[in-house]
């Protein structure tokens, strides 16, 4: 009985530190699940509607950075440039990373390989490179994963999480995780289309769109970036 529970014990150790090194090896894989499909009880819940006092505190919170933002210009396929601030105070590692991906051209020829309607729309996966758009236009971000295996890559480097006080707001960019709150952030990001409140805290929010949301948020699944250039 004995032997039998150390066994049950060891096999645990080990799955955990398999999960730890899967992670380590794609970091950036896990996407941000949508309130109604989470297997995280504590995030089932749908995003609330933020009160008119919820949305000013959020503006507020952005405004405190714009001293020092970064300015830049997301360019995609078939649709008018998209305009954005960096928040280096807010994120320093995490907008200092996507800085440097941005300049070496790391964006250019990707796909929005994951869009989910008011939810987010998220990009970053090189491997995404190689697929057809239109491949991937009418099918499930889940299929898009199983099919492709888009979601699950990112840049050579990975970044720790950094905390701040910005929040989900529609606009809103933030880094994918390969869990909430964890330093996998590498590549992948996403552009929020609602308030998703229950990511604030688990997913760095390092920029916003600040000139044409409405080009943003008509982002569909297959659109192909084709630069990202910073000012």
């Amino acid at each position: 009985m004995r032997k039998s529970l150390i066994g049950i014990i060891v096999l645990i150790i080990a799955a955990i530190a398999f999960s730890s090194w899967i992670n380590s090896i794609r970091p950036g894989r896990y996407t941000p699940p949508p309130p109604e499909t989470s297997s995280d009880s504590s995030t089932t819940q749908k995003p609330a509607k933020p009160s008119a006092a919820q949305t000013a505190a959020a503006a507020k919170n952005f405004s405190k950075y714009e001293s020092d933002a970064v300015n830049g210009t997301l360019n995609v396929k078939g649709l008018p440039p998209i305009e954005f601030q960096l928040y280096p105070k807010a994120a320093p590692k995490t907008v200092a990373n996507f800085i440097s991906l941005c300049k070496s051209g790391f964006y250019n020829g990707l796909l929005f390989h994951r869009v989910v309607a008011g939810f987010v729309a998220q990009t970053g996966d090189p491997q995404s490179r190689k697929v057809k758009g239109s491949d991937i236009a009418n099918i499930s971000a889940q299929e898009v994963a199983q099919k492709y295996g888009l979601g699950q890559n990112g840049s050579s480097k990975t970044i720790p999480f950094e905390v701040n006080d910005l929040k989900n707001v529609p606009g809103a960019m933030a880094m994918a995780l390969s869990s909430p709150k964890s330093n996998t952030g590498t590549s992948q990001f996403f552009i929020n289309f609602t308030y998703n409140n229950y990511l604030d805290g688990n997913y760095c929010v390092f920029g916003r769109v600040v000139q044409g949301l409405k080009t943003a948020m008509s982002i569909k699944q297959g659109d192909r970036i084709t630069s990202i250039t910073i000012q």
